[in-house]
């Protein structure tokens, strides 16, 4: 039965609240709640960062807020999980190493060494990179915050859709901590933990873990093993110092997941697995993602109330996929064995920030990166499974690529009070980037090619940024905004037809955007608008293309111009003080003004949407905390909605991707020190082809959400 048929429409816990500080001046943030104002008003949202604290509501950005208490209770487990909490915010492919990241109908995956994404996802104000290391494990973290539009002035290159910040709990000056556990259907098993301790009155210590093993979704008929299963950990080790005016803080984390992956989805039509998740192949398709880092972030505040602030650090991020099945058979017709990549990074900020309490306050920065990529794979074919007419032998193609690139950065952003109600902010990024290739490509199949390359590249780019922001009241604030950013050209190193063809060139974008954020009704509502308009010039467009020997490619080009449009209202109501309403919407239109040749000669996709681009984006929330005199009585209830999307800007209707309509429920009770939760999600298990695609021999595949899901979870704290 269709969702909208039912009897009751179920309403989402959320907290998705526009964040301040940490988008302004680039700093991660730790967010905290005070009361003020009727004692069941809302609660007052506040950011602090570089010693500074700002009502939320004051910042002219476009950007949702989630804490850690609802992360918690919306059962986030990771970036994608946070989707549907957020408006205009998509994760898609059922890839786990490649996941498609998009922001207002702009997206897309680092799928080779030569390719970045779009959405810088940052770790404690560290770029984690690609897209195998952005699908971040939610582990001990104090709140996500997801910047929406170009960040291109304070985060620097590809964020020309957004940012996402990661902020995670830091050491306190205390004993504390806790164990949760986890078990549900599918024999879902999942154990975390937090320790913290001071180690002496300026010396703080915690350490975090997480471990997850569930069953697969996905059955393999032919070999009886259940695929899209999950085997995870992750650790996090922090240490804080604090001497005087000066800090240091330490982190180290490491995480790898594991799984019999469905990462090419299943055929659409298939007699030997004729029903959703369920498919009939001889590869295992054994995939593993590592992500680990380091980082040491010093501040010293100086006496006139400036604060000076150094970030450094290593990051590292692999997967290995031991073996993909392209025939989808439980033949060894087509098959890629293996593919895998291999990134580091190290990175170095030092930014100065100014007092605040004056009418005008600054930051300035320094920015430095140098990254190293590998990458490749190799697919391999039964030749009369190309050609009817070839010999019955394995022919087969590898390819081999190896990016390297160093940026640097100078920064500036400041706040200007033009009046007690009228602010200006502006600011800019002056950005110069160096970039190498050394590709090589084999070839005995007939449907790609042989070549090698190496090659070089340098671009420089100016992004501003500027706001008027008018305080109407205390409780409204209006802004118009201005921003520009951009993302590099590179090189596609894929499995390619002609290897003069993988360079593309820089994109660029300018967008313009304005908003209302306001607290109302005794600060029992708290509504936030923005429309925004965003012109893409030399998009980059990754898409499959098919060959005229009858298989697709991977291509890379350069496309003349793109526009995004679109609104957003963020609203949540407390009408008395155990109840909480939620409500989220994005609308986008984006769309190819030009696109010539898309398809090939003579073949235009003007007017086309481009890839994971849904136009509707909806979450409904309702959230009641009784207090029942031993324990609190916590009920919750969503409703999410997204519209259906294209996975290929070619539009043709086998690359449609379904709306996805999903319920999901929680209740449980909140002891103080234990708490009890029963949970469910997709709760009426509605199934949906969430993204379908063409493989490399042009089969016809599809990947769908997961089913229902429902178990307990259990925690219990100390030294709270």
């Amino acid at each position: 039965m269709h969702i909208g048929q039912r009897k009751h429409t179920l309403l989402r816990f959320t907290s998705v609240i526009p964040l301040v500080a940490a988008a302004m001046i680039g700093q991660t943030a730790s967010a905290q709640e005070t009361e003020e104002a009727a004692e069941s008003g809302l609660n007052v949202i506040v950011v602090t960062a570089q010693k500074r604290e700002q009502n939320v509501q004051d910042v002219p950005l476009a950007v949702s807020v989630t804490t850690g208490e609802d992360l918690e209770r919306l059962q986030v487990n990771n970036i994608e999980s946070l989707q549907f909490s957020t408006p205009s915010l998509v994760v898609a492919g059922q890839d786990p190493s490649r996941k498609t990241f998009g922001i207002r109908g702009i997206s897309d995956q680092s799928r080779n060494a030569g390719f970045d994404n779009r959405i810088g996802v940052y770790v404690d104000g560290v770029w984690v990179g690609r897209s195998a290391a952005s699908n971040q494990a939610v582990l001990d973290v104090a709140s996500i915050e997801v910047l929406r539009g170009p960040q291109g002035t304070l985060f620097g290159k590809n964020t020309v859709a957004g940012a996402i910040n990661i902020i995670t709990a830091k050491p306190e000056f205390g004993t504390s901590g806790y164990v949760e556990a986890e078990y549900g259907n599918y024999d879902n098993r999942r154990l975390k933990g937090m320790l913290n301790v001071a180690a002496s009155d300026n010396v703080a210590m915690r350490v975090s873990g997480m471990i997850h093993k569930r069953d697969g979704f996905v059955q393999n008929l032919f070999n009886g093993l259940d695929y899209d299963n999950r085997d995870d950990y992750g650790l996090r080790g922090q240490l804080l110092i604090e001497q005087g005016d000066t800090s240091l803080y330490i982190t180290a984390d490491t995480a790898q997941f594991k799984s019999r992956g469905a990462v090419t989805g299943e055929l659409i039509i298939d007699p030997r697995a004729p029903n959703p998740r369920e498919f009939a192949i001889d590869e295992l398709q054994n995939y593993k993602i590592g992500v680990d880092g380091l980082s040491a972030q010093v501040d010293h505040e100086f006496g006139n109330g400036g604060t000076l602030t150094s970030i450094t650090a290593f990051r590292t991020s692999s997967y290995f996929v031991e073996g993909n099945d392209e025939d989808n058979t439980p033949f060894a017709f087509a098959f890629t064995k293996p593919a895998f990549e291999d990134t580091s990074h190290f990175s170095q900020e030092i930014r100065y920030a100014s007092d605040d309490s004056g009418r005008f306050d600054y930051v300035v920065g320094l920015y430095y990166l140098t990254q190293d990529i590998q990458g490749g794979g190799t697919a391999t074919a039964f030749a009369p499974a190309i050609n009817p007419l070839a010999p019955p032998v394995f022919v087969s193609v590898n390819q081999f690529g190896t990016v390297k690139s160093q940026s640097y950065a100078i920064f500036a952003h400041t706040n200007f009070d033009i009046t007690d109600r009228l602010e200006l902010t502006a600011g800019a990024r002056f950005n110069k980037e160096d970039k190498s290739v050394d590709y090589k490509i084999t070839d005995t199949s007939g449907l790609f090619t042989n070549g090698a390359l190496k090659d070089k590249r340098s671009s420089s780019d100016f992004s501003p940024t500027v706001s008027l922001n008018y305080d109407v009241t205390d409780d409204v604030m209006t802004y118009v905004r201005y921003a520009r950013a951009y993302k590099s050209g590179g090189w596609n190193t894929d499995f390619v037809p002609s290897v003069p063809d993988i360079g593309f060139d820089d994109e660029s974008v300018d967008a313009f955007e304005v908003g209302l954020k306001s607290l109302l009704f005794d600060r029992r509502l708290r509504l936030n608008l923005s429309a925004y308009l965003s012109k893409h010039s030399d998009f980059q467009v990754f898409a499959f293309t098919q060959l005229s020997n009858g298989g697709s490619a991977i291509n890379v080009t350069n496309a003349g111009k793109v526009t995004s449009k679109g609104f957003e209202v963020e609203a949540d109501v407390q009408p008395v003080k155990w109840l909480n309403l939620f409500f989220n919407y994005g609308y986008n239109d984006t769309k190819f003004d030009s696109f010539k040749n898309g398809g090939g000669p003579g073949v235009d996709f003007d007017g086309n949407r481009p890839a994971e681009a849904p136009k509707h984006n909806l979450n409904l929330g309702i959230a009641t905390d009784f207090d029942l005199g031993f324990a609190n009585l916590m009920i919750q209830g969503d409703y999410n909605y997204r519209s259906s999307f294209f996975s290929n800007p070619n539009n043709l209707p086998i690359n449609l991707n379904s709306s996805l309509e999903q319920v999901n429920l929680r209740a449980g009770l909140d002891f103080g020190n234990v708490s009890v939760f029963g949970w469910m999600r997709n709760a009426f298990d509605v199934t949906t082809q969430i993204y379908n695609r063409r493989t490399f021999l042009g089969a016809s595949k599809a990947s769908y959400n997961s089913p229902q899901t429902y178990g307990v979870t259990v925690k219990v704290e100390f030294g709270k």
